[in-house]
């Protein structure tokens, strides 16, 4: 970290010699999850690439600026469809601390390649935070004078860099479903009980006797009679490890300075209903969801899935498969029913924590008869534990929290002199600011829609006058059609979720008035909505001696401590 500083400090000192503008430079460089990227998309490559534009920028007698490397930021094997990326958060955060006020990538899709949100960075969030940005080779820079001219290009570049993606993630998709159809395994990581191994190009799964005899010991156990906490106890008594601790620690039984942990109930039933145990695999659950206009993969429907039999040894018979099938079945319950009102639905959801242990607090409900509504109570996990993680029994009915919650939420909001007038007003500043980016996406959604137009008529010059072919046009006007598509579509839901931004803030409105202005007796309490609730208190503390302590949002982070 002093180095660092002291690079920033050489920018400081740079900026007085010579004269000119010192940029404090962050290279940024990411290579993709897609193993077909070409030998010149490398870290390595990329990062060199970066700083050799910047040597030849110091080194030039025309420069308008001087650039100093401040630090590099890397992602590998990480998609650019999303900025969820552990490097460029790093990037954006010493843009944010003001460390760096230049970004340099290779090239644009380095950067990123859902056109939206690329667009939106460039376009807005780095400029307004006053940083500059660079492709290299795309010969783009935000604060050159041609900027304005190049904006057209880059939104192209982006549409195309965002068609790539979900082009690869097509093929990519289609690679993985041939894969499995041919019987090889396309999970990342082998089943407990396996390893895999490449075959003449075939990923075979192969056993793993020491952990196959703990998943048989499981199957026959579960057939014997055994509920889960049975096998969990058991398990947790022998020191076998779970699951996650065994790819830790590499070997199945603790041993003498690691940790113990009991294994969860959901890996139990998820190890009992896995058919790969009998030699099969069933594969293909989740369809890639980015060339369909998804940013996650989304479960397929079962015709999808690939089914292939015989693919390798088998770890216990079909007949005791079969046998605890039928018993898991038994052992399933009713799916809950389906409330409508999903607004007032677990409001503590997010908020509640146990004041012991500091875990999440786990809701339970229970419907009324008649009606379609239900109530929930929160009780501590961890009291329920085996190993070190065991926590005291720590146990709240929703109704006596909502009693004591919006009493003391009266009681602060008054002390604080908070007005309804005001709340009101920050509510409606809120809805604003959410229409307002609503509508901005609209506008992006058209600029994009037409700079496609512009390019597909483009290409049917080129193709008219013979500097482009038929197929190129084709494609081209078939991706029109696709982006008009799409844009139509997101326009109905950003008009969608207007309306109903425009629905909830006026039921805040309703509610914040009716707290601070009436009279609410304890047994008609009126409940907050989920939204309204986390926007007020940042976490309320459950003891099991009743004691409550609530943290709001609004006050100086002081605790509201009661019974």
């Amino acid at each position: 970290m002093a180095r660092t500083a002291k690079r920033y400090q050489k920018a400081e000192t740079g900026y007085k010699q010579s004269g000119l503008p010192v940029f404090s430079a962050g290279i940024y460089s990411r290579v993709s999850v897609d193993s077909g990227e070409n030998k010149t998309e490398t870290i390595e490559n990329q990062i060199e690439i970066a700083r050799q534009f910047v040597r030849e920028n110091n080194s030039s007698t025309e420069r308008k600026m001087d650039l100093q490397i401040y630090d590099t930021y890397i992602d590998r094997g990480i998609t650019g469809t999303s900025f969820d990326r552990k490097g460029f958060m790093r990037l954006m955060e010493d843009v944010k601390g003001h460390k760096i006020n230049c970004i340099i990538v290779k090239d644009l899709s380095r950067f990123g390649r859902d056109y939206i949100e690329t667009g939106n960075y460039i376009g807005k969030i780095l400029p307004f935070l006053g940083c500059r940005f660079i492709a290299v080779t795309d010969g783009f820079d935000s604060m050159s004078g041609n900027a304005a001219e190049s904006q057209l290009a880059m939104d192209i570049k982006n549409l195309v860099n965002d068609m790539y993606a979900k082009d690869i993630s097509k093929r990519s998709a289609l690679a993985k479903k041939m894969a499995a159809q041919a019987g090889s395994y396309i999970g990342s990581f082998a089943p407990y009980g396996y390893n895999v191994v490449n075959i003449n190009g075939i990923r075979k799964l192969v056993v793993d006797n020491e952990c196959a005899g703990i998943v048989r010991l499981v199957f026959e156990k579960y057939a014997g009679g055994c509920s889960y906490n049975d096998i969990i106890s058991y398990l947790y008594t022998n020191k076998i490890h779970r699951i996650s601790d065994y790819k830790k620690y590499h070997h199945v039984y603790c041993e003498s300075g690691e940790t113990l942990h009991q294994w969860g109930q959901n890996v139990i039933k998820g190890l009992l209903s896995n058919p790969v145990y009998t030699g099969n695999l069933v594969q293909c659950k989740k369809s890639a969801g980015l060339y369909k206009g998804q940013k996650k993969a989304m479960p397929a429907s079962k015709d999808e899935w690939v089914t292939a039999s015989g693919t390798h040894e088998a770890v216990i018979s079909n007949g005791l498969f079969e046998e605890v099938q039928q018993m898991l079945k038994k052992t399933v319950k009713c799916a809950p029913k389906q409330y409508t009102d999903k607004e007032t639905d677990n409001i503590y959801r997010n908020i509640l924590y146990c004041g012991i242990c500091g875990k999440r607090m786990h809701p339970v409900f229970y419907g009324c008869r008649g009606k379609d509504e239900r109530h929930f109570s929160y009780y501590c996990r961890n009291a329920y534990m085996i190993d070190g993680r065991k926590c005291g029994k720590n146990y709240i009915r929703e109704e006596h929290l909502d009693i004591y919650v919006m009493g003391q939420l009266r009681q602060v909001l008054k002390s604080q002199k908070v007005k309804a007038k005001d709340c009101i007003q920050a509510n409606n500043s809120l809805c604003s600011q959410k229409i307002n980016a609503y509508l901005e996406e609209e506008k992006e959604l058209a600029k994009a829609c037409e700079a496609v137009k512009e390019e597909c008529a483009l290409k049917f010059m080129q193709y008219k006058e013979g500097e482009s072919t038929k197929e190129e046009y084709l494609k081209s006007r078939q991706y029109k059609k696709e982006q008009e598509n799409f844009s139509e579509k997101r326009k109905a839901e950003l008009r969608e979720k207007i309306q109903d931004c425009k629905l909830q803030a006026e039921e805040k409105n309703q509610f914040l008035e009716a707290i601070l202005k009436t009279t609410l007796k304890a047994e008609k309490c009126q409940k907050l909505d989920i939204h309204l609730a986390e926007a007020l208190i940042a976490k309320i503390l459950l003891f099991p001696d009743g004691i409550i302590e609530i943290y709001y949002k609004f006050t100086d982070g002081g605790a509201q401590v009661g019974k």
